[in-house]
């Protein structure tokens, strides 16, 4: 009811300013359909992700064209999915077979190193990209095609910095996958985290496609070994910047005394996967482990998508898949207001509509560089019910 009602007030201010016709009694005309791509990373290291993003788009489409047919209305949203399999250069094979369609408008890519790929591609050849997931601080640019619907990674950076500082860190040792998405993630930290006096080691680095972590365990035991002589544990955390293969990082260092003896903390928003591997959640449940999330309290249509992937799939969502079913809202409230899918129009008329716009989680106000400007997080932790485990807030910064 709340979406049918700004919307109906949304499309008549169009119609009185002539952006949108008024409905027509007879003969109806012919639909005009606006397709829109997907990249999505259906396989690979981030298809947790991609599958349950794939699953809130189509909740957004049924409710988009439902709610033009009660209007009566003629536009039309589809939407075409692309598997990126996990791979930049994939990603931007997929991105030209959609543009080859003559489809101008796609949401992703979704992994910051996928984006960095393609994103000067979109830009020269008049593509709009809109990232639900790049929080790359390196990607925050201002009047390009491409606009994120997540902060960049220096908002987080210094919030979880906030965080360990009153939990009285003062040694931190970064375990983090090899990719622009932790480069900036670790630059950021590191800028933040010394310059509130603390100590940042160097980072243990491992390739994204690492299925085997014993070599980078043991040298991450040796480094906080060595922090713990000349500290109580209680100021030494581990720092880990991790997509899904956080669940196999966990799992395989539970047994290790010296590991467990240190509290660690996550600075990706999509680590739910962790509450459904039981060795990976006791591991994470032993060191209290602290996980970032975007939102405070969440919205009716987040539950409906969230019943809807787990029915699907078994497995809980990230937050974050809330951006996708927002981002086809926004689309096609842009492209009303636009009147095209040109991306000179549509990119000035996307950040009007973006800053009128509250979504599953808040309002959904784009800074300069076109990222989402302001927006509650929530630091979550492991709550043990029994043999289940569930995220549960522990601070909202």
């Amino acid at each position: 009811m709340r979406i049918r009602i700004i919307a109906l007030i949304f499309i008549a201010v169009l119609t009185c300013f002539g952006v949108v016709e008024s409905a027509p009694t007879s003969p109806p005309p012919e639909v005009d359909i606006l397709t829109v791509g997907a990249l999505l990373p259906l396989h690979g290291e981030n298809s947790n992700y991609g599958i349950s993003a794939r699953i809130a788009l189509q909740i957004a489409e049924e409710d988009i064209n439902k709610l033009f047919s009660d209007l009566s209305r003629t536009i039309r949203l589809r939407v075409v999915a692309v598997d990126t399999q996990s791979d930049p250069e994939i990603t931007l094979k997929a991105l030209q077979e959609l543009q080859s369609q003559g489809i101008k408008i796609m949401i992703g890519p979704e992994q910051s190193q996928s984006l960095a790929r393609v994103r000067e591609y979109a830009d020269q050849n008049g593509v709009i990209l809109i990232s639900c997931t790049s929080t790359a601080s390196s990607l925050a640019i201002a009047n390009d095609t491409t606009f994120r619907l997540a902060p960049d990674d220096a908002t987080l950076a210094r919030l979880l910095t906030f965080l360990m500082q009153r939990d009285d860190i003062k040694v931190l040792i970064p375990l983090a996958r090899r990719d622009l998405w932790a480069d900036d993630m670790l630059s950021a930290t590191k800028r933040e985290f010394e310059g509130k006096e603390g100590i940042m080691l160097e980072a243990v680095r491992y390739d994204p496609q690492t299925t085997n972590f014993s070599s980078q365990l043991n040298l991450l035991h040796t480094l906080v070994e060595n922090a713990t002589k000349g500290n109580s544990t209680d100021n030494v955390a581990v720092y880990v910047s991790a997509f899904d293969e956080i669940v196999t990082i966990l799992s395989q260092a539970i047994g290790d005394p010296v590991l467990a003896s240190v509290r660690w903390y996550g600075n990706d928003l999509t680590n739910a996967a962790i509450s459904q591997n039981k060795t990976a959640a006791e591991f994470a449940y032993s060191v209290h482990f602290l996980s970032p999330v975007i939102g405070g309290s969440c919205r009716p249509k987040y539950e409906q998508i969230k019943k809807a992937v787990f029915n699907e799939t078994g497995r809980e969502i990230s937050s974050l898949v809330a951006n996708d079913y927002d981002a086809l809202w926004l689309i096609a409230y842009a492209y009303l207001l636009a009147g095209s899918d040109e991306a000179r129009a549509f990119k000035l008329a996307f950040p009007e509509v973006a800053k009128r716009y509250r979504g599953e989680f808040g309002w959904m106000k784009l800074n300069e560089a076109g990222d989402l400007k302001d927006v509650p997080y929530t630091i979550a932790h492991l709550k043990k019910d029994n043999d289940t485990f569930q995220w549960v807030p522990y601070a909202i910064l």
